[in-house]
């Protein structure tokens, strides 16, 4: 009997058990151990004055220092934001036949759509290759032959360089190296033209994003039958990231709303069933970083609302206007003049605004919005990748093509230009004046 005792009391599982245990105890007392003076309990307080004064020191606020004013961050803007981001500008319904063309001036970069022979739209930087002169000296035109007023050179809708005088004969010239410089277009089913500036290929549109902006075209802006009633670019005293606050969108759909059954009477058919269904839909939508799309109650317009910033204290705001039906030029003069007197307004009251921010060196809370946070998380990122290569990295550059020979000889004459104050006329310098 005591010998079953025994070998009970040691068989392999109660052994097995016993170890477990003790091992599971060892490892809850470990830390008691390897750290005798703490407690199960947090102390109030384990701060540091000398670290936390340094991690104050290090670590980025929230929105950093000349986020309205600063010309360094705006450039870090440019670099990090606007070089390598889809960016909407234009819809197809506003170039009616080849050659037609818009020029934007997108934080900096001058560019331009312009509608070739085949109907597509392309997008290319309003720069000549030969001396950085514009190409396109009109917001918008129509020619299917664009030329450089300095020495000539022009270019087809497909910004193949057609005509270079006295070039021919130049050692190492190459006309097909010395075409536009194109800028990707991505045009949606719907007619939506987004452009990337990137120079190399940039990363695939979101998904996210660009099914909001096709549910919205769908609904209204189908592509058939769409036409362009009336636009203007108007300037604006303020940093474009003011477009944030949603307020000012507000304020100008609800002006808007509440004038446009009066300038362009609603449909009918739409009016009934409003009524029968007892709602007032808003069908709007918006793409990053600062454009709007707006469908009207009860009619056939929408509109589209661009902020692109020119400088750290100047945008240009671009709006369109568009009607699912035919406007005649009668209809769309008022509809046009609305848009202006109310755009002027709301330009009034964000100049206003930031005035006011400006000199209260302060953030609302009300311009930290999602867009806010996806603006700087960018920028950020850019200044990290900057950082790391020791040098500025500017997405858009694109690197000049021809021959050694040739390169330097345009080196030497640009010098020359330089020197001469020449080569600058009627453009600005900047990372594309190759």
């Amino acid at each position: 009997m005591e010998s079953t005792q025994t070998y009970l009391f040691f068989s392999p599982s109660s052994v097995l058990v016993a170890l477990v245990t003790l091992a599971f105890l060892i490892h809850r007392a470990w830390p008691r151990f390897v750290q005798p003076g703490q407690s199960d309990k947090l102390p109030l307080s384990t701060s540091n004055p000398t670290i936390d004064s340094d991690l104050a020191v290090s670590k980025e606020p929230e929105l950093p220092e000349g986020w309205w004013s600063s010309r360094e961050f705006f450039e870090l803007e440019r670099r990090g934001l606007f070089s390598q981001t889809w960016i909407y500008l234009a819809h197809t319904a506003q170039f009616k036949k080849p050659g037609a063309y818009q020029s934007f001036d997108l934080a900096g970069f001058p560019v331009f759509l312009i509608r070739g022979k085949d109907d597509k739209i392309r997008a290319f930087h309003n720069v000549c290759r030969h001396r950085a002169y514009t190409i396109t000296r009109k917001e918008t035109g129509a020619s299917t032959v664009l030329g450089c007023r300095y020495h000539g050179w022009s270019y087809d809708t497909t910004g193949r360089l057609v005509k270079a005088p006295q070039f021919d004969d130049v050692p190492g010239f190459d006309k097909s190296q010395n075409s536009l410089f194109e800028v990707h277009t991505h045009t949606t089913d719907y007619g939506m033209v987004l452009v990337n500036l990137k120079a190399e290929e940039p990363a695939d549109l979101g998904e996210e994003q660009l099914s909001s902006l096709n549910n919205f075209a769908r609904k209204s802006a189908p592509r058939k039958n769409l036409s362009w009633v009336a636009g203007r670019t108007v300037p604006g005293d303020f940093n474009w990231k003011m477009a944030t606050k949603p307020l000012y969108l507000d304020l100008f759909t609800r002006e808007l709303e509440s004038q446009a059954p009066r300038i362009f009477g609603p449909s009918p058919i739409k009016k009934v069933i409003r009524r029968i269904m007892g709602s007032n839909p808003v069908d709007d939508s918006s793409f990053f970083p600062a454009t709007f799309f707006y469908q009207f109650v009860d009619t056939e317009l929408w509109f589209a609302l661009s902020f692109l910033p020119a400088t750290e204290t100047k945008t240009q705001i671009r709006y369109d206007i568009f009607s699912r039906s035919p406007v005649s030029e009668i209809a769309a003069e008022p509809i046009s003049k609305t848009f202006e007197n109310v755009s002027n307004s709301l330009i009034g009251q964000i100049e206003q605004q930031y005035r006011q921010i400006c000199k209260a060196q302060s953030i609302p809370i009300e311009f930290i919005g999602q867009n806010t946070h996806q603006i700087l998380r960018r920028v950020q990122d850019h200044r990290r990748l900057e950082r790391l290569q020791g040098t500025q990295v500017i997405p858009a550059m694109h690197k000049p093509k021809g021959s050694n020979l040739f390169q330097q000889a345009e080196k030497l004459c640009k010098e020359l230009d330089c020197v001469s104050g020449g080569a600058q006329s009627g453009t600005s310098p900047g990372v594309l004046d190759w």
